[in-house]
């Protein structure tokens, strides 16, 4: 008889506040009646995986901090920011009876070179690589939400083969160094440390085949942290595609 396993589904969203991805979505005010509709239509679209946990692109370091917000918010004392942890994670939380949410990710740095580093050392001495990434992977993928809704922007952004394009532009940057100068796979070994990280955590946190987990986190995460959650034969992973 098959042992049932936690689940986990892997929400990749856009940063509704800034920050320094490769990718940056142009909005427009996400607090107007217009897109508080989208977001809750998300909200009501996640909530039918029925959670029992909801873990959040917030370093381990802050989860007491991001607890005590959540904790203001269920007392009516905290009002909500822009921000995706916020709008989608507190709400879906809350509306399930929740009383903790999770901290889950890592942000140290290990001596490595920057992503901005990297493509700045590829534009002088690799122009051909960093034109190829560019043309390929990043002219024209930042996102606009001008022209459509937000749950079509988390669908575009949880398809299979957008995760999949993401990816293969990490493998890109591998590429992107001379002989002795392993320039991209510098900052990528950051990125997989960090993305090996954030699974180790998420595998602590789901003990018992009844948990459920949702983590809300940036898109470029969804490859890596899902890949590491199947190979380990420890979870069944949910695509969010197929609730959204």
């Amino acid at each position: 008889m098959e042992q049932h396993k936690p689940k986990v589904m892997v929400l990749g969203t856009f940063h509704m506040r800034y920050t320094p991805d490769i990718y940056k979505v142009e909005f427009d005010d996400l607090l107007n009646e217009r897109r508080q509709k989208e977001i809750r239509e998300v909200v009501e679209k996640v909530k039918r995986f029925n959670p029992t946990k909801l873990a959040f692109e917030v370093v381990k370091e802050n989860e007491e901090e991001i607890n005590e917000e959540y904790w203001q918010y269920l007392n009516s004392e905290f009002e909500l920011k822009i921000d995706e942890i916020h709008q989608y994670g507190f709400r879906i939380a809350s509306e399930l009876g929740h009383q903790k949410v999770y901290a889950v990710d890592w942000m140290k740095t290990v001596g490595n070179r920057g992503i901005g580093e990297v493509f700045e050392w590829a534009k002088t001495e690799q122009p051909d690589l960093y034109e190829y990434i560019n043309e390929k992977y990043r002219s024209g993928r930042d996102f606009n939400l001008a022209d459509k809704s937000i749950v079509d922007l988390m669908k575009e952004m949880n398809r299979e083969s957008s995760v999949k394009r993401e990816h293969e532009m990490y493998l890109a940057l591998a590429r992107i160094g001379s002989e002795n100068d392993y320039v991209g796979i510098d900052w990528l070994r950051w990125w997989y440390q960090r993305n090996l990280i954030i699974y180790s955590n998420l595998a602590k946190l789901n003990s018992s085949p009844s948990d459920r987990t949702v983590l809300i986190i940036g898109a470029a995460h969804i490859h890596l942290v899902s890949q590491f959650l199947k190979e380990s034969g420890m979870f069944d992973v949910e695509p969010a595609i197929a609730y959204l």
